[in-house]
């Protein structure tokens, strides 16, 4: 069996304890199902063709790091998109409402 890219939805789950969480959505990769758990597979990355190495985590769901020689622990960029942004303004920004006065 051949492993096969997809991109998950954005969507909501709820917790044991009731309480609902959002999930952002992500590419993730359908292999062998006779494949280990957490163990990493290189492969090519879907959109950019880049080598790539793909590592299960223990409670569900991947991470993509870079595959060139001792690149192993930068996350690849095509399929990280969107991670580290924060709610807070950013100060260099000038907001264009108060632009305007």
């Amino acid at each position: 069996m051949t492993d096969r890219w997809y991109f998950r939805k954005a969507h909501t789950r709820r917790l044991s304890t009731g309480r609902t969480v959002s999930v952002r959505g992500g590419w993730a990769v359908r292999g062998d199902r006779e494949s280990k758990k957490g163990a990493p597979f290189r492969r090519t990355c879907p959109i950019c063709g880049a080598l790539i190495v793909s590592v299960g985590m223990p409670r569900g769901g991947w991470v993509h790091f870079e595959g060139g020689k001792g690149l192993t622990r930068i996350k690849h960029h095509c399929l990280h998109l969107g991670e580290g942004l924060s709610r807070r303004r950013d100060e260099d920004t000038p907001d264009l409402f108060e632009m305007l006065r």
